[in-house]
């Protein structure tokens, strides 16, 4: 009844029909703001994270910076400041790339003890790298420079295996110059197939020296006045001792004065000379002057010459006299040679400044090393060969040294097979430097006339300016 009135006041207003549903409009209406609110709440947050996305990917990165458990490393360069290794333990850097290689060496990832250095000074002096101290080496790097690049030329042009030369400051002991042969970059040792390569064959190579052993002999004659200088010695061009027949290379007369039996590298003459002395003296002698025992050297690694004990077989004492069926280094055979140069003291050389070094030594009478001095200037001056290879107007004193290499596994010596040396002094009149450089096995010469002696003469030339030495600073040769 309500109904029916309601629908008739309606149609007397002319008022349109109600609809029944109306009053679920409102709902409606709200559902729809909700989701337009919620779309925008969720397309806002999705907004930004796609900016921040999109901008980081367009902005430049922030690396993480290195772990701070490498520690920094201490520099190692000259005294000229030429740095030789710089950077921290795992990320060292060698500027002067194979210049002084088989010196400085190089580090690497932490070792079990704790260590990164793992060949040369950057192993032996690790523990004061580490602590970020600089070291300075005696290597003047011009020097050393030139001693590489004229031992590489020398190898290569007569196919030679390898070699080595050392340049020690007369009066001091500096190392100036350690050249080894074949080399490599330290930048790029990983590279390195062959790890022999890496050795230091100046301070660790041990060979026979053949004849530059000679003059040690007549140190030991003259020092222990077993023999005057104007004596003559019988020098035949073959002799018999034990069980082999030595014999001289170069023609000469019948007998010889020490002076000449060091000339024309007498065989014979040095085996008459060395017969003054028993085995144990001739032993006594020659450990005496550096042979057998090694180096004290501080800061590197280095191997001692063999020298084997007595008694000796006849044979064998004749071979040591003429420096076969023993060895050395060059860097020992540089450092002995220096007795000559320094006044018959022997001085310990060494790498880094600042090392403690024994005090030096009186291993001769300075008569009998100005003795020894003057006869290897004779032995160079009265060789053509020899004073055509050196600088002129620069005194050199020398000697030759051409020995047979035994091979271990053969149990023999292999005939054709040399090592070939050359030990000099200059200028011979006032001694700045002693230099000895080897080369071993060269294929196209077995001479150490023709090899090993202009090798010396080609690094003198460009050591010679350096040392402040002109052409005229001799004028008595």
């Amino acid at each position: 009844m309500v109904k029916s009135q309601a629908k008739a006041i309606r149609a007397s207003a002319k008022l349109p029909p109600r609809n029944e549903n109306s009053d679920k409009e409102p709902e409606k209406d709200i559902k729809v703001e909700r989701r337009a609110l919620l779309l925008f709440m969720m397309v806002i947050p999705l907004s930004l994270a796609l900016y921040s996305f999109f901008h980081s990917q367009l902005a430049r990165p922030d690396w993480p910076l290195l772990p701070e458990n490498i520690p920094p490393r201490g520099v190692i360069q000259s005294r000229d400041g030429t740095i030789f290794a710089e950077g921290d333990a795992e990320h060292r850097r060698y500027p002067m790339n194979r210049i002084a290689a088989h010196i400085i060496g190089f580090s690497g990832k932490v070792q079990e003890d704790g260590s990164y250095g793992l060949e040369g000074i950057e192993n032996t002096l690790d523990s004061k790298l580490q602590t970020g101290e600089t070291v300075i080496l005696t290597i003047d790097p011009r020097m050393q420079t030139v001693a590489q690049n004229q031992l590489k030329k020398v190898i290569e042009t007569y196919d030679a295996s390898n070699g080595s030369v050392v340049i020690l400051e007369a009066g001091t002991g500096r190392i100036l110059a350690a050249a080894s042969y074949p080399e490599f970059d330290p930048n790029r040792q990983r590279f390195v197939r062959d790890r022999s390569i890496i050795a230091n064959k100046a301070f660790l190579y041990t060979f026979e020296p053949g004849s530059v052993m000679k003059p040690f002999v007549v140190s030991a004659a003259l020092d222990s006045g077993r023999w005057p200088s104007d004596r003559l010695l019988e020098t035949p061009m073959f002799l018999r001792v034990g069980q082999k027949t030595f014999s001289d290379v170069v023609q000469h007369e019948a007998w010889l004065s020490l002076w000449d039996v060091l000339r024309y590298s007498s065989n014979s003459g040095m085996i008459h000379l060395s017969q003054n002395f028993s085995d144990e003296e001739l032993y006594a002698w020659l450990t005496h002057l550096g042979f057998g025992k090694g180096l004290s050297v501080p800061s590197i690694f280095s191997r001692a010459g063999t020298l084997r004990d007595t008694p000796w077989f006849p044979q064998d004492h004749a071979s040591i006299t003429i420096g076969q069926s023993m060895s050395t280094t060059t860097l020992e055979l540089a450092a002995n040679y220096s007795i000559f140069a320094n006044n018959g003291m022997y001085i310990t050389p060494y790498l880094v400044e600042g090392d403690s070094v024994p005090e030096p030594q009186q291993r001769l009478h300075e008569d009998t090393a100005s003795a020894v001095l003057t006869m290897l200037r004779y032995v160079v001056d009265q060789s053509k060969s020899l004073t055509e290879a050196m600088v002129p107007g620069i005194s050199v004193a020398g000697k030759t040294g051409t020995a047979d290499i035994f091979d271990a596994k053969a149990g023999e010596y292999i005939k054709g097979d040399y090592n070939v040396t050359f030990a000099g002094i200059f200028p011979a009149d006032n001694p700045k430097v002693t230099m000895v450089v080897t080369v071993q096995k060269p294929r196209k010469s077995g001479s150490s006339t023709v090899v090993a002696a202009p090798l010396f003469g080609a690094i003198e030339h460009e050591v010679a300016p350096l040392l402040n030495l002109g052409f005229a600073s001799s004028q008595s040769r």
